[in-house]
């Protein structure tokens, strides 16, 4: 029995008539009564009853009738939810972000998607690199915001934005006087950095910078968390590099001065797991670069 047998048997149920059955399904009459035939010879029912007058439902044809509904209807909404998954509307993404990308990226993207894609149910972990990378890896995670700085195998990442690097001073420090500040400026300041094993790539990628520039860093304290760091700047403890996403913290006791010699940028990546991505990551994908535009500067795709 194929699906078009139940077609063609709800249409001559509806009508009671072969003729009319026949014409609304665009056929014969003739090949639509063999196939009713072959449908009862195959079920060993008989499902209507035929005189020269008038077709009727059996009470086998009207049972049967009665579930061929259920079925179809099962089938179009498995049908639309598939199509609604294609296009993006339905099912789930589990979102893994660096927590730098709060202060940017994540809460107009997140919004934004939720708002076009009421449907889909979002989830959001907050993980650091290369924990984040690997839960993607492994398909914990659907779709991440990630600090650029680390490529992995099987992972492509497209950078939506780009931000410089910022020097956070004590309010009352000389170096805030200062409209910007060159990197070798800092290298007898005490330093507030990242704890390494909170945020390995950022706590590299700032002790690279300053090896570049031919000073280690003397950090006098270590934190795990963005609003630690700052409010570490603001008791006075040291300086940190931090992204320009963060000088709108405690602005009352931080100043913040953007890094030269080199400038340095930080730039945020969306990252998924190969080169096809799901309708939902698209979709999240083209909402993170409209986004981009309004955060810092965009980078073009």
């Amino acid at each position: 029995m194929e699906l078009r047998h139940l077609r063609y048997f709800v249409a001559v149920a509806e009508e009671l008539h072969f003729a009319r059955a026949a014409e609304r399904l665009h056929m014969a009459q003739q090949p639509l009564s063999f196939q009713i035939k072959q449908l009862e010879e195959e079920l060993g029912v008989t499902l209507f009853r035929r005189t020269t007058r008038r077709v009727e439902l059996t009470e086998a044809g009207r049972a049967l009738l009665a579930q061929v509904y259920v079925a179809l209807d099962h089938l179009r909404l498995g049908i639309e939810t598939a199509r609604s998954l294609e296009r993006g509307e339905t099912g789930s993404l589990v979102i893994g972000y660096a927590s730098m990308a709060l202060y940017n990226l994540v809460p107009l993207a997140v919004h934004h998607f939720r708002e076009r894609f009421p449907a889909v149910q979002v989830t959001l972990r907050e993980l650091c690199s290369p924990e984040l990378e690997e839960h993607i890896l492994e398909g914990t995670f659907d779709v991440g915001l990630a600090i650029q700085g680390m490529y992995e195998p099987g992972l492509i990442y497209e950078t939506v934005l780009r931000e410089q690097a910022t020097v956070a001073i004590p309010k009352h420090h000389p170096l805030a006087k200062r409209k910007q500040v060159p990197l070798r400026a800092l290298a007898a300041e005490p330093f507030v950095m990242y704890e390494r094993a909170q945020r390995s790539l950022i706590h590299d990628q700032i002790m690279a910078l300053c090896g570049g520039a031919g000073f280690r860093p003397n950090v006098v304290q270590e934190a795990a968390s963005e609003q630690a760091v700052i409010g570490l700047v603001a008791a006075g403890v040291g300086v940190a590099l931090v992204s320009t996403c963060m000088s709108g913290l405690r602005t009352e006791e931080v100043a913040y001065r953007p890094l030269t010699d080199p400038e340095t940028p930080v730039e945020y990546a969306v990252v998924w797991k190969g080169e096809h991505p799901s309708p939902l990551v698209k979709a999240f994908l083209n909402i993170a670069r409209e986004v981009s535009q309004h955060a810092g500067s965009h980078i073009e795709s």
